[in-house]
């Protein structure tokens, strides 16, 4: 198993790790029972590590920190303290590639900046895997294991890259790749942050509380040849009134037409029955299915190595992308394996338009997002918006907007409100300043707070909220 850590965001992960897996099947190393874990670092985290290990006080292109010190093959059940005991690879250690350095060598020897990378990974496991240069006869030995992993690797990345290059020619022929992602997984496990961070845009309202995300919400990514429209889905859950039954109606409903499912597993919760059960329907029902794991930055990498181990056991998944919604850590590396699911020729929706909400709900949505933020846990999950005002001024670079925050139940309303009016001040400021920068416009927004006990059981209020099933 190999894990790239791009903490530059240079984009160069799928690079290093195809050189990666190439050095070991080379050097007949059983990918499935051993470990790497290459990082993609800055000029000054490899200065610091070679001044903390090396005694060293500059930047290098490439360390390696081996954990054992013996030329491969050898046994691996002789080292059993290098066993990871979540997935029983054995763990051959850490390479660190300074990106910035991998550029200035790439550059100076008229190589592209792929191929650098890949040449200081492979250069990186044979030391791993206890190969070194200390001498002519070993240094002769190495470089010739070097030329032989990058000959294989420039044939595979080629051979990729040319598909690649014919896709783009056809792109340039008008060929336009565009799809329907259904983004699917359990509540809270970062849906909506991810279309977010995609589309460059706030299009779902982002909360700590599970069920957030209670209509079908398109955010719509462009380039320049390509469109993914990302349908963003209430969280898989059991429904407990009239409202969570339209929630899982609308997750359902995502499905119809999509041409992937992208499943989203929260690192911090781990990889549990319910997600299994989740992807194994969708692997059933003949769905293109993409695993992300979010939430990385979160969590041990062991954890993160175990959650990969588990989904190794569906094939089936098109690609698996360990990523960090909220930091847009390793998104590229989804993004391009998405593209390679799409299908469509057609550009569904124009290149400034990122969501297919109108502004009263994103409006909605905005405060509801502020409310449930600023209330905490004080307040659970039964508060709406209704929006009873969306005008702009005539001639004007103003609107002006009206919305009732709804509850439950009477004892709510005070909470909601705040000592002085404090807390309700401090949802409209906070929804008005998302507003002024979403639409670009001064916003005058005046909300109130009513009462309707038992709202979400009642369709007639759901649907005025803009929870039509038919939509």
């Amino acid at each position: 198993m190999v894990m790239v850590f791009d903490n530059v965001d240079s984009g160069y992960a799928q690079a290093s790790q195809k050189a990666a897996l190439a050095a070991l099947r080379k050097m007949n190393v059983d990918i499935k029972k051993a470990e790497i874990e290459i990082n993609l670092v800055s000029e000054e985290l490899i200065t610091e590590l070679n001044g903390k290990y090396r005694n060293i006080h500059q930047a290098t292109d490439v360390l390696s920190f081996a954990n054992i010190n013996e030329k491969f093959p050898y046994n691996i059940n002789s080292y059993p303290e290098f066993i990871n005991p979540a997935n029983g690879c054995l763990m051959l250690g850490e390479i660190f590639i300074c990106v910035k350095k991998a550029l200035e060598q790439a550059k100076e020897y008229g190589r592209k900046a792929e191929r650098e990378i890949a040449f200081l990974t492979c250069h990186g496991v044979l030391h791993l895997l206890g190969y070194d240069h200390m001498n002519d006869e070993d240094e002769a030995e190495m470089n010739k294991l070097q030329d032989e992993i990058m000959k294989d690797f420039e044939k595979e990345y080629t051979d990729e890259n040319s598909h690649s290059g014919e896709a783009e020619e056809k792109q340039d022929k008008n060929d336009f790749l565009s799809g329907f992602v259904a983004l699917m997984g359990k509540p809270n496990s970062g849906k909506s942050t991810l279309v977010n961070t995609l589309v460059g845009e706030k299009v779902s309202i982002v909360s700590w509380k599970p069920q957030t995300t209670r209509n079908r919400i398109f955010g719509i990514y462009n380039d320049e040849v390509t469109q993914i429209v990302f349908i963003d889905t209430p969280g898989l859950h059991t429904p407990k009134n009239k409202l969570g039954e339209y929630m899982m109606k609308a997750a359902s409903r995502s499905l119809e037409g999509a041409d992937a499912v992208l499943y989203l597993i929260d690192a911090e919760k781990g990889f549990d029955e319910r997600d299994k059960r989740n992807i194994e329907t969708y692997i059933k029902q003949n769905f293109n299915t993409v695993a992300a794991v979010n939430k990385v930055d979160r969590v041990t990498k062991e954890k993160v190595f175990d959650i990969l181990t588990q989904l190794n056991n569906y094939p089936q998944l098109k690609a698996v992308v360990p990523i960090s919604a909220l930091k847009g850590r390793n998104t590229d590396v989804l993004l391009k394996e998405i593209r390679k699911l799409l299908t469509d020729n057609i550009k569904y929706y124009p290149d400034d338009m990122y969501t297919d909400k109108n502004m009263r709900f994103m409006a909605a949505e905005i405060i509801r997002e502020k409310t449930l933020r600023l209330l905490d846990k004080e307040v659970p999950y039964g508060i709406g918006v209704e929006i009873t005002e969306y005008e702009r001024r005539s001639g004007k670079d103003i609107i002006d907007i009206s919305a009732d925050i709804l509850c439950e139940k009477a004892g709510h309303r005070p909470i909601i409100i705040g000592k002085g009016g404090g807390t309700l001040k401090k949802i409209a400021t906070y929804a008005r300043q998302d507003l002024e920068n979403i639409t670009g416009y001064k916003v005058f927004l005046t909300v109130f707070v009513k009462v309707r006990e038992n709202w979400r059981e009642k369709e007639y209020i759901i649907k005025e909220l803009g929870y039509d099933e038919k939509k």
